[in-house]
């Protein structure tokens, strides 16, 4: 099992440092996991590399249609609701975490939580990792102790 912030999915559709690594979990079959917040992340990078030129507007369109696809039919979208952010508080007391990533962290806790109730997750069987680039933002991730998937490390 697999949470991305928006920052590792965003590597779903552009070719960056570490897209590869983050296609090859796409392929896996396993689930993929992230928040309702990455629908405006994704979209605000789409619309900036638009902007600046970095897309046709048939890229644009394609790249678009691929996201919203995925965030259809293959992601597991977690709302933001006073569950998932119930670690926020504390995340930002104790560590200097913007919001967004204090509230994606807060999300893949919850998940990590809710996953220890079933028998395969609680025996160790299935593992949820924590997709993420920016390094604070790992270093507290494996501090609250989950395991941190970076697709750039292997690239």
């Amino acid at each position: 099992m697999l949470y991305l912030d928006a920052s590792v999915l965003a590597k779903r559709y552009f070719t960056e440092r570490g897209s590869d690594a983050v296609q090859t979990r796409f392929r896996s079959g396993e689930r993929i996991f992230t928040s309702v917040l990455s629908y405006a992340e994704i979209h605000a990078a789409l619309g900036r590399k638009y902007r600046a030129r970095e897309l046709k507007a048939n890229d644009f369109e394609l790249v678009r249609k691929a996201f919203v696809h995925d965030w259809l039919y293959s992601l597991k979208v977690l709302e933001m609701n006073a569950a998932t952010l119930a670690a926020l508080p504390d995340l930002v007391e104790h560590h200097p975490l913007k919001g967004l990533d204090a509230a994606h962290l807060s999300a893949a806790l919850w998940l990590r939580d809710m996953c220890l109730l079933t028998p395969d997750f609680a025996a160790g069987d299935v593992v949820l990792e924590f997709g993420v680039v920016d390094r604070r933002l790992a270093r507290v991730a494996t501090a609250c102790g989950l395991k941190v998937f970076n697709p750039e490390a292997s690239a």
